[in-house]
């Protein structure tokens, strides 16, 4: 196949998913566990540059962690701490903005790559970090997040139901010695 030819192939699936993909997020949000939900109004509250939002989502003693290299720093150990944290940063960043680009669950813990975009002298900036969302019940506990980076440029769909792989029989009796 040409390249002229394949690009449009591939242009002309994305045009037609995309309203698929925008139409399963919206139709999905009631089918995603309560964490997710949970994740996504913290960033909803994020985006609002509401602090009362943002903690309403969280446990008491919420802890906030940045981890680079070796070395992991306790940013915040309870609600008034990280409500002072992010008034100070909304303020410094007037216009920041966050995406969740993936989502990943297990039991209590909600891991995401999240791109922050915010603008300095009229340029538009972002980056993306990863985290890690502890949920005690229905409110945040506990937050990791790891070194920013520049963010990978190919799009994300969140898959509402993934393909369940059965494990091989004798696997783990293989393993074991």
């Amino acid at each position: 196949m040409k390249p002229k030819i394949w690009l449009l192939a591939v242009g002309s699936v994305f045009m037609t998913l995309s309203p698929l993909a925008n139409a399963v997020e919206q139709q999905s949000a009631e089918k995603q566990p309560k964490s997710v939900q949970v994740v996504k109004q913290f960033i909803q509250g994020f985006n609002n540059h509401s602090v009362e939002q943002l903690l309403q989502h969280t446990t008491p003693n919420v802890h906030w962690f940045n981890l680079s290299g070796t070395k992991m720093d306790i940013e915040t150990s309870t609600q008034q701490e990280l409500g002072a944290a992010m008034t100070d940063y909304f303020a410094s960043l007037t216009d920041a903005k966050a995406s969740l680009r993936q989502i990943l669950v297990s039991a209590n813990y909600v891991s995401t790559v999240e791109e922050v975009t915010w603008r300095h002298d009229g340029e538009l900036h972002s980056q993306c970090s990863l985290g890690i969302y502890q949920l005690s019940g229905d409110k945040i506990n506990a937050v990791w997040f790891y070194p920013s980076h520049v963010c990978d440029e190919t799009p994300w769909v969140e898959v509402v139901s993934p393909e369940i792989v059965q494990p091989e029989i004798g696997l783990l009796k293989e393993t074991r010695q």
